[in-house]
């Protein structure tokens, strides 16, 4: 996907999610690889390994010198064998080679080979065995090396580290795949009708393609038959036997295409972005709430717009003094009806409640007003610079704030 994709703010949101996923993984594996190591270590008893070290040796002591008697046994017999091999008589000199002493001597070959080769074999077992043995012994003072080296201290002090951050990548990671499922299950529409409608200009701009050659083959044809076969392949084809018109009728097709694709594009830019939006504080116009049109409503829309927020994020109402009139109320009055759901402020008399607005909302850019307001006496605020002022509407008994996904009645 490249980056001019409309849908690269998506993509980037997997990305992310992939990153926290492999981030959170090797965590995990760090974790676990202390825990092991300082139970290893606990666990660990010094002097049964230096007994086993100690049986080690012993053992791979007993075996060399087995190893190197057999040794020097095969070696006599092999001596032997070949010493009672010299004094065998050739099968063709049958007259000697039957008498009793030439039997003798065959006896005595055979039993030496098969005494080499039962030595041989327990040679090889024990060869076996030693290097068994040695790579225990070396595992066993490796283990003891390690243990000694070991600094049970500093293990610990990594694993109590590690633990607040492990908990806190899976966390942010469980909140990042809740929020790319929400995103997704919004903008799957969209992408889906892009994709259908990339699809149709791929299939209309083919049939161009292949309703061109036809027309060429029909310049090119020498007789009436040659045609007519055209036609019908035309026609077998694409619904009509005359490539013109489907040229005509699918430029036509594509012409619509290119005039609707860039705009679903634009919508799901737009949608992106407000569903990208990081939103930690809403600021709300409460005097801006309160009416519909020109028609006062109390705090209706704005309790039924606490109520579809729930706890998405923190909000404040900030109202003008006047309203205290208006709703025949005072502050803790109103305070009652919107917490907890939101702060509540009250601009002190005489004073518009806009300029608290701005400097609540600050510089934080995860912090936005909800106003109907242009506030362009205010173009030096960064809340005004920044365009983080969200327009709602209030119409037949209905609140739609379009930026936040919100249409709710009252």
């Amino acid at each position: 996907m490249n980056a001019t994709s409309p849908l690269e703010p998506l993509q980037r949101r997997r990305s992310r999610l992939k990153r926290l996923t492999e981030q959170h993984r090797a965590m995990q594996e760090t974790q676990r690889a202390l825990q092991d190591s300082i139970e290893s270590y606990k666990a660990f008893a010094p002097d049964v390994e230096l007994k086993k070290v100690e049986r080690f040796e012993s053992t791979s002591v007993g075996l060399s010198q087995k190893i190197a008697d057999e040794k020097v046994k095969i070696a006599n017999l092999e001596t032997r064998l070949k010493d009672t091999r010299a004094t065998q008589t050739n099968p063709l000199v049958f007259w000697k080679f039957f008498t009793a002493e030439q039997k003798q001597i065959r006896l005595e070959s055979n039993a030496l080979r098969k005494e080499i080769s039962a030595v041989n074999e327990r040679l090889v077992n024990d060869n076996q065995a030693l290097s068994k043995v040695r790579s225990d012994l070396s595992s066993a003072q490796k283990r003891i090396s390690e243990h000694k080296s070991f600094n049970l201290n500093y293990a610990e002090t990594q694993l109590a580290a590690i633990q607040p951050k492990t908990r806190q990548i899976a966390s942010d990671l469980a909140a990042a795949k809740i929020e790319l499922e929400r995103i997704e299950e919004k903008i799957r529409p969209h992408s889906q009708e892009l994709e259908r409608l990339e699809t149709e200009l791929e299939t209309f701009n083919s049939d161009i393609a292949k309703a061109d050659r036809l027309d060429r083959d029909l310049t090119a044809a020498a007789n009436s038959y040659e045609r007519a076969m055209i036609h019908q392949e035309c026609e077998e084809k694409f619904g009509s036997g005359s490539p013109r018109h489907v040229i005509i009728d699918r430029r036509g097709k594509i012409r619509r295409l290119e005039n609707n694709i860039p705009k679903l594009e634009r919508r799901i830019r737009d949608e992106l972005k407000k569903l990208d939006r990081t939103i930690s504080h809403l600021v709300i116009d409460g005097n801006n709430a309160c009416y519909e049109g020109q028609s006062f409503i109390g705090l209706r829309g704005i309790s039924a717009l606490l109520e579809a927020l729930g706890d998405r994020f923190k909000v404040t109402v900030v109202f003008d003094a006047s309203i205290r009139a208006m709703l025949q109320s005072d502050n803790q009055g109103i305070e009652k009806v919107l917490r907890p759901k939101a702060a509540t402020h009250v601009a002190p008399t005489k004073t518009a409640a806009d300029e608290y607005l701005m400097k609540l909302a600050g510089k934080d850019h995860s912090v936005f007003i909800l106003s109907n307001d242009r506030f362009a006496e205010y173009h030096d605020y960064d809340v005004v610079k920044s365009r983080r002022v969200l327009r709602f509407l209030i119409a037949d008994g209905k609140l739609m704030a379009n930026e936040l996904d919100i249409s709710i009645s009252f």
